[in-house]
């Protein structure tokens, strides 16, 4: 069942690679609803119910926020997260998918494709440390990616898009 587990996040890694090289918001949350529903099940499977259950909730959050982004939905999906964490709780280190998942929740309802990205730095941050603790090399590598896919998406639209933008000056 481990390699199980780890083949769905790997292929969620892959989707999750996709999704910051995309532009478009709406694309770049299709793919994290597909990774986040792979990555669910994977949990689900080694055993850690609050991270499974947090990540289902966040792949439904993505779908919505495919079609809708209504603030009133943003605070009901992190009421949703902090219920599932507190029925599930299992480790410790459940409160570092909580916290990631809040924060990621707030990004998914950014208007800003930029704004989104920046929270969803500060979110992976925290699965990362999650997934060290609860022992999946997989997981681990799959947000590392993550993280360094949406670094290099902020880079290619933010910093050359705006690098090639400035005017040049001549001494």
């Amino acid at each position: 069942m481990f390699i199980i587990a780890q083949s769905l996040v790997a292929v969620a890694t892959l989707l999750d690679l996709a999704s910051f090289q995309f532009k478009s918001r709406r694309i770049i949350l299709s793919c994290l609803f597909t990774s986040v529903l792979l990555t669910s099940v994977h949990f689900f499977i080694l055993g850690y119910n609050s991270a499974g259950c947090l990540m289902f909730i966040a792949a439904v959050r993505y779908f919505y926020c495919i079609y809708f982004k209504h603030t009133w939905a943003m605070f009901g999906f992190m009421t949703v997260s902090c219920l599932a964490v507190y029925f599930t709780w299992q480790d410790w280190f459940s409160a570092f998918a909580l916290v990631a998942t809040l924060i990621q929740t707030i990004a998914s309802f950014q208007n800003r494709d930029l704004h989104l990205r920046l929270c969803m730095v500060v979110g992976t941050c925290f699965w990362i440390t999650h997934n060290i603790f609860a022992g999946s090399p997989v997981a681990i590598l799959m947000e590392s990616l993550f993280l360094s896919s949406n670094l290099l998406g902020l880079y290619r639209f933010y910093v050359v898009k705006k690098t090639l933008s400035e005017p040049q000056t001549q001494p």
